[in-house]
């Protein structure tokens, strides 16, 4: 086989001391694999794939189809005048308006940049157009816990593990994990989900039990 030394990988894990790494200064690192100085960190659930001078993990993850009312994570791909194109994992990007925050005017908004994290909801899917279009706030106009995402920890999961911690059994198991650890979460329907914590390394340890299942059993 190819692939030397494949295995499975939680977000934050830590993999320099991995027999590939030596002596290949010039690894090329593909898809959830992030180098940090001389350490390289998996971003991603996934399995460690590697061949000759080339690292990924293989994550598995299907599109995310958008339903209109579901919420999001969303990243920044693209700034214009009158909107943001929003990446959600979407086989399309999204369109998300400038003045789709609570209380925005032209000259009092949120201003979002390139790779900027916002929680959105799906307001409007058509065959018409393939752009989902995306908002910021609810029914009444207020925000209701979307927008701009700052800090904190985000990775990537499969939409269905995502679906599970929004369940009933999800919540109780999100309970249990908040009695050890005080943490803030948001998911997304499409999979990304944001953890934020007193510390990096708490921020770290919720996303690895959450993405290795270990909150729901």
């Amino acid at each position: 086989s190819p692939h030397a030394s494949p295995g499975r990988m939680l977000p934050g894990e830590i993999i320099s001391s991995a027999s590939f790494l030596q002596g290949k200064s010039h690894l090329r690192l593909g898809d959830g694999l992030q180098k940090s100085g001389t350490d390289v960190a998996s971003h991603f659930a996934g399995t460690l794939n590697v061949r000759e001078g080339e690292a990924w993990l293989d994550v598995r993850v299907h599109r995310y189809i958008p339903a209109e009312g579901e919420t999001v994570l969303g990243i920044v791909s693209e700034v214009h005048a009158e909107n943001y194109n929003v990446d959600i994992g979407a086989p399309n990007k999204a369109v998300l308006p400038v003045l789709s925050f609570e209380g925005a005017t032209k000259h009092n908004r949120p201003k979002l940049g390139v790779g900027s994290l916002v929680h959105c909801r799906v307001l409007k899917t058509s065959f018409a157009t393939t752009e989902p279009l995306l908002t910021c706030v609810d029914k009444f106009e207020k925000a209701g816990g979307l927008g701009v995402l700052h800090g904190g920890y985000t990775y990537q999961s499969a939409t269905h593990s995502a679906q599970k911690l929004l369940s009933n059994a999800g919540s109780k198991a999100l309970e249990a994990l908040g009695e050890q650890i005080a943490f803030e979460l948001v998911i997304g329907f499409n999979g990304r989900v944001w953890v934020d914590a007193a510390t990096n390394e708490d921020c770290v340890a919720v996303a690895r039990t959450l993405a290795g299942g270990g909150a729901l059993y």
